[in-house]
């Protein structure tokens, strides 16, 4: 094993039991680490200002030493100066100057030789106390003396002195030389001392700095990076992404990487799953579309003939018991195509195919007109029905739906309440929202049984009525009512349902009158207008034969395929022109894309006359040049007032 690999190994080992400590112990390591060097910076400081205070303390003895010194050398210079004007004067009042300096001098020099710490200052202190004993000595004997006595000893003992007094001078002076270098030496070494210390703080509060960065850098690559490193990975898990996490630890970190990797797992998973389920529901629901188109197409295609010819038969029939079969046939096909209607429109809107279109309805005139469509079906049971409802009421909701909802409460009412009773049908404001409320005179609904209300093909006590329903009206109603944005309820104590929808304000319709419109007579003429008819089943061909044959003015020709109706068109130029959607050779919007690409029948009426009610067929047709789409069974009054609007507008050009 090589040098560089010995002295790698510990570092990896060290390495690898970092990663896996806990958190906590990391996090205090890495706080504790510019703490420390903090810490020990104070420390130096302390000790480096203490050394800058002993020197200050130092060089202030120097200077309190210096000063004593100088205050000496006065007072030997007051004393002195006092016995020589008491000897020239005879004056002792000159003698109290000398008592003062003979006091304070003993005092000073006892000062000097306990504060001095330099060994040549106190060496010179030692040298210096005898000669100032002698001076203070000379003074005293010359004070004690009498100015009358030889003046000549007088003046040999004050030279004496003198000469004393000069010897202390030079020593004094070489002590205070001395004291004035070690003052020099000192105030040097303070300044040294406090550059030292400005350098060492500023050196200090660097490291600091760099160990507090150094730190930061260190918490950074091993705990944030990797923290960062899993949020952007948890992002990815939410938009289902997959996760790559290193697993190079064990601590909380390393912990979570495992578990969020192994939610990425199971996520994966489940989106794989819910994709197979979305594909499969999506398969699902195009079978179901396809299932429910042909479906309506088969069955609305017999329907067509059976309800045309039993409403053309009704309405020539005299009364009779034929004419009453036959009405008896009519209600019954009513009653089927309702059913297949029904079960069109709950799948329409689970798929979310249903159009909703959110206006402002004025309820008062949407339940006048339901009240106008119900009130025959209550003259069968002897039912009155009675309102409560003004104007100034609107609501944000499908007009057409909404008719619908309340007109399949307003049928249940009828068809379930007692005979000879009322149906109430009322309406009104409440906390910003709009009431419709259907209330008949029966006993309501059980607790039991009303979680079942609004379940589809579930009709409540069927096994004891003989009365026709389908179970889909209520359930279509709450989808209806749901989709708009309100709530359908039903009340626990009577037989009341109750509607609640957003409300709306009303835009003022300004009417002129004077823009009414007057339909125009149609004049009698004698001319024939055509009809093309494209239809391969037999039984929808002689119905419309039948429609068609009852106006005189109308003159039908009738085509099995696509390429039988390019024949005739090429012939004869109609004024208006039906097509079925299912043709032998082909679908009948293919012949109206064809037929809307030339000039000649860019504006031709084309009606599509078809059993495919699905909402996306229609909106297709429509969008391709459709003039409009009716849906088999074939509304026979519809039909004719169209037709009725084209001859119309044909006779006026």
């Amino acid at each position: 094993m090589s040098l560089n690999e010995l002295l790698s190994y510990p570092i990896q080992l060290i390495a690898k039991k970092w990663q896996d400590f806990p958190l906590a112990i990391k996090g205090v390591l890495v706080i504790t680490l510019p703490l420390s060097i903090l810490l020990f910076s104070f420390v130096n400081l302390y000790f480096e200002e203490q050394k800058s205070v002993s020197l200050e303390n130092r060089l202030r003895e120097i200077l309190t030493n210096q000063q004593n010194i100088k205050e000496m050398h006065a007072q030997l210079l007051e004393a002195s100066t006092a016995v020589r004007d008491y000897l020239l004067t005879g004056d002792k009042d000159f003698l109290k100057v000398y008592k003062v300096a003979d006091e304070k001098i003993p005092l000073i020099l006892a000062i000097l030789k306990q504060n001095v710490k330099d060994a040549e200052v106190k060496r010179r202190c030692d040298d210096l106390t005898p000669l100032i004993l002698e001076n203070l000595a000379s003074l005293k004997e010359i004070s004690q003396s009498s100015v009358d006595k030889s003046s000549e000893s007088l003046v040999d003992k004050f030279k004496t002195q003198t000469d004393t007094l000069n010897k202390l001078r030079i020593e004094i002076e070489k002590i205070d030389n001395r004291e004035s270098l070690l003052i020099k030496n000192n105030l040097e070494l303070v300044n040294q001392q406090r550059q030292h210390y400005i350098n060492l703080s500023l050196l200090l509060a660097f490291v600091s700095i760099l160990g507090s960065l150094f730190a930061a850098w260190f918490f950074s690559q091993t705990i944030v990076n990797r923290i960062r490193i899993l949020r952007d990975n948890a992002i990815k898990l939410a938009h289902g992404e997959p996760v790559s996490l290193a697993k190079n630890s064990m601590d909380e970190i390393g912990q979570l990487s495992e578990e969020l990797d192994h939610a990425s797992q199971l996520l994966s998973k489940s989106v794989k799953d819910a994709n197979s389920a979305k594909v499969e529901a999506l398969e699902a629901s195009s079978e179901k579309s396809k299932f429910l188109s042909r479906t309506s197409h088969e069955l609305r295609t017999p329907l067509n003939a059976i309800l045309g010819f039993s409403y053309l038969l009704e309405q020539d029939l005299p009364q009779s018991k034929n004419r009453d079969s036959v009405s008896l046939i009519k209600g019954a096909a009513e009653h089927l195509l309702k059913l297949i209607n029904e079960v069109l429109d709950i799948a329409k809107i689970e798929s979310g195919d249903t159009s909703i279109s959110l206006k402002s309805i004025d309820i008062y005139q949407l339940l006048n007109e339901a009240v106008d469509y119900i009130r025959p079906l209550g003259k069968i049971r002897d039912i009155d029905i009675k309102t409560d409802y003004t104007q100034g009421l609107f609501a944000l909701a499908d007009h057409q739906k909404l008719l619908q909802v309340v007109l399949n409460l307003l049928s249940n009412a009828f068809k379930y309440g007692p005979p000879n009773s009322t149906v109430t049908l009322s309406a009104y404001e409440k906390n910003k929202v709009i009431l419709i409320e259907v209330l008949d005179l029966g006993k309501g609904i059980s607790d039991e049984l009303r979680n079942r209300v609004f379940t589809p093909f579930d009709r409540l006590g069927a096994e004891n009525t003989k009365i026709e329903g389908t179970g889909l009206g209520l359930a279509l109603s709450k989808q209806i009512i749901n989709a708009m944005n309100g709530t359908i309820h039903i009340a626990k104590n009577k037989s009341l349902f109750w509607l609640e929808l957003p409300i709306s304000q009303a835009e003022k319709s300004i009417v002129n009158s004077n823009a009414t419109h007057q339909s125009k007579t149609i004049e009698a003429t004698n001319k024939k207008h055509t009809i093309i008819y494209v239809e391969d089943n037999a039984s929808n061909r002689a119905l419309v034969e039948a429609i068609v044959g009852r106006q005189k003015s109308l003159r039908l020709y009738t085509a099995n395929t696509i390429k039988q109706a390019r024949e005739l068109l090429t012939n004869i130029q109609p004024e208006i022109l039906l097509i079925d959607l299912s043709l032998p050779d082909g679908s009948g919007e293919d012949l109206l894309v064809e037929l809307r690409q030339k000039e000649a029948y860019s504006q031709l009426p084309i009606f599509i006359l078809s059993a495919d009610a699905m909402t996306e067929t229609i909106s297709r047709l429509m969008t391709k040049g459709a003039s409009d789409y009716f849906t088999k069974p074939l509304n026979i009054a519809l039909f004719n007032q169209k037709l009725k609007q084209i001859i119309e507008k044909e006779n006026t050009l």
